[in-house]
């Protein structure tokens, strides 16, 4: 039997370093990256930093010697909780103990007459384990698509007026310039004050994920400096994998090929770090993401799964 965790509150700064470390690949991987989380270990470390209208609850799960071994984030704002655990703490015990706090935070805590969690269509077994308690698959979220990297990857010329160039995260103004352009590109209008300013507090948290040399950040950028796309390769070199997170292009210069352009860039610096496999994650309906990573040979290989559960009356 797996001993019970005990669960304590993310203080902020004080955990930082141990949220870093559970965060990291060497403590996670276990034959696979379709975590839990349901995103990549980069973006589940640097999400725990978002208080933008998610209300969040975020809990480190400890054992008898003050190690975490698990991670939970319950989200009373839009009705979801997650968890993930190190690999000899993914049992039904574990499970159990995280689920049955997230139930009764978002009962307690909420009206809303449903919550949901996620799970790769793969983990049929952390599926089942859901459904023992209530949850029911309710739609598609994301696909999962990976693409070998055996091969020499060719770099593809940008168009005039336009370079190619690695984020130098010790530059203030490149790393403001690389936010807005996130900003831009995800924000389906006028991005708002507040996303701007959670984007620059997270960003920094993003860009020193994994130490010196394992993150990156490719920039599509013009001649007055503007960043006009974005490929970020995160190198785990541990386990050989390299996963873009985030990929994005600003509204303004998408469908040049642009996203095409810092892809097969970030590709080739994954390739060129000695990296084996390329992942990447994207929404389920995101068409022309999907047809942009399928350019480069990237293949749908599972889909993530949301799961439902509904208020007992």
């Amino acid at each position: 039997m797996t001993p019970q965790l005990r669960a304590t509150p993310f203080k902020g700064d004080p955990d930082v370093e141990d949220l870093h470390t559970f965060f990291l690949p060497d403590q996670q991987f276990d034959g696979d990256t379709l975590w839990s989380f349901g995103t990549s270990l980069e973006s589940a470390y640097v999400n725990m930093f978002e208080f933008m209208n998610h209300a969040p609850v975020v809990q480190l799960w400890r054992d008898e010697s003050e190690t975490v071994q698990a991670v939970s984030r319950i989200s009373l704002g839009t009705g979801e909780w997650f968890h993930l655990a190190k690999p000899a703490y993914r049992t039904e015990e574990v499970t159990e103990q995280i689920l049955t706090q997230a139930d009764s935070a978002l009962a307690l805590l909420t009206d809303r007459t449903s919550w949901q969690t996620v799970r790769y269509e793969s983990k049929t077994d952390e599926i089942q384990h859901l459904e023992r308690y209530g949850y029911r698959r309710s739609d598609i979220a994301e696909v999962y698509m990976t693409r070998p990297l055996g091969d020499h990857i060719e770099r593809l010329p940008c168009p005039e007026g336009v370079g190619l160039r690695l984020l130098d995260p010790a530059n203030p103004g490149m790393v403001h310039e690389r936010a807005m352009a996130q900003i831009d590109a995800f924000s389906a209008a006028e991005p708002t004050a507040a996303a701007a300013a959670w984007i620059s507090r997270s960003l920094p948290h993003q860009l020193r994920y994994g130490g010196t040399g394992n993150n990156s950040s490719v920039v599509a950028i013009d001649d007055a400096g503007t960043i006009l796309a974005f490929a970020d390769p995160f190198f785990d070199r541990t386990n050989l994998i390299g996963e873009f997170e985030p990929v994005g292009t600003r509204k303004s210069a998408q469908r040049k090929g642009l996203s095409k352009i810092v892809l097969t860039r970030g590709l080739a610096e994954m390739h060129d770090n000695g990296m084996r496999l390329a992942v990447v994650r994207t929404d389920f309906d995101n068409h022309a993401a999907i047809a942009a990573y399928e350019s480069v040979g990237f293949k749908i290989t599972d889909h993530l799964i949301r799961f439902r559960k509904e208020r007992l009356t």
